[in-house]
């Protein structure tokens, strides 16, 4: 992985609801090693001496073992108050909350598939948003684990395929409410590499690596949004966004938008601009795209800052968007321009100047 120094998040204050299972773990461990206090939940003490054991000299005095059921709302709520008594707040919360259930096509599930694989995970995620969200600090992240199966159907297996694409939307949706106040990541993952699983594919990423990128993360004043982990590369390219060691490279094109919203219609321009992100980022040539306010105002124009690899690039997610730009001018006090475009600039060293803050 990326061999730049790791973040340093000493005095951070950090939720792992999940955080005994097998991807969890490598999650606890990146946060200690980064200098934070861990707060993980189980259910029973064995259980929390178990994984104590497990994590060796990992588990040092900054590893906070509750033994508490955090997946229902009103468990969820007292975790947060525990946490907030017990170390003074709360900074960020990563929710490896997750299970896997197969055997049966949809239409042949009954209420107890529906409720255990369903119901049940899609409940402890709202639990623990709606209890931490409110609480957690303003440099902060609460950032969701996603498998792939949000994306891919897996036949056989669809209510897990279903509840991870309410995650998926999930970080969307909270993206869209925070409005810039809190920032939501949801780690879309592949197959990982665990304890339970070896090694396996040698491009697989690693529960640790999983952990790095929330580190990162949490560390980074890179906006929210979805990261997709898939192999060993998509973890390196988003621990250099994240760490803001990513460069420009020549022929690189940044395309930044001013848009006044009308009257109260900017809740809905910014709740198009979120829609957008997702086809956008998912576009190939895509390096980078943000929405941001001007500082502290809750009204007013809004920027929107796009990275694109080429003016190729550049040129094909304009004909991709042209569709929409009758719906967002809908939404605006006057028509849509064309975005202003920028490049990279030479340093005298022969580099570029990165163009997006780090």
């Amino acid at each position: 992985m990326n061999s730049s120094t790791p973040a340093d998040l000493s005095g951070r204050k950090v939720a792992v609801p999940g955080g005994t299972g097998a991807v969890g773990e490598g999650i606890v461990r990146r946060y200690l090693t980064a200098g934070a206090d861990v707060v993980v939940p189980t259910r029973t003490q064995e259980r929390a001496e178990e994984f104590r054991r497990l994590l060796g000299d990992a588990a040092t005095d900054r590893l906070h073992l509750f033994v508490h059921d955090y997946t229902t709302f009103a468990g969820a709520e007292q975790l947060a108050d525990e946490m907030v008594s017990r170390l003074g707040g709360v900074d960020d919360v990563v929710a490896p909350i997750g299970g896997w259930w197969a055997g049966r096509s949809l239409w042949e599930i009954d209420e107890a598939d529906w409720q255990s694989a369903f119901v049940g995970l899609a409940t402890a995620h709202m639990a623990v948003a709606r209890a931490f969200l409110p609480r957690l600090s303003p440099r902060g992240a609460y950032t969701l684990i996603v498998g792939e199966s949000a994306v891919t159907p897996i036949p056989g297996s669809g209510l897990v395929s279903m509840e991870q694409a309410a995650l998926r939307m999930m970080q969307q949706v909270l993206t869209a409410e925070l409005d810039g106040r809190q920032r939501v990541f949801a780690l879309q993952l592949g197959p990982v590499a665990t304890r339970l699983t070896g090694a396996g594919d040698p491009d697989q990423v690693t529960a640790d690596q999983v952990g790095e990128v929330a580190v990162a993360a949490s560390a980074s004043k890179e906006a929210g949004r979805e990261i997709r982990m898939r192999s060993r590369a998509e973890a390196e390219e988003a621990l250099d966004l994240l760490r803001g060691t990513r460069s420009a490279a020549p022929g690189t094109v940044l395309a930044v938008s001013t848009m006044e919203p009308k009257d109260g219609r900017r809740a809905d321009l910014l709740e198009v601009l979120a829609e957008l992100a997702e086809q956008i980022r998912a576009e190939p040539g895509c390096l980078h795209y943000s929405v941001h306010r001007t500082r502290g105002e809750d009204s007013g124009p809004l920027l929107v800052v796009q990275m694109f690899a080429s003016i190729q690039a550049f040129t094909e997610h304009s004909a991709k968007v042209a569709g929409q730009i009758p719906r967002l001018g809908a939404l605006l006090a006057t028509p849509p321009k064309p975005p202003t475009l920028f490049e990279p600039v030479p340093l005298g060293d022969g580099t570029a100047v990165d163009p997006l803050p780090a």
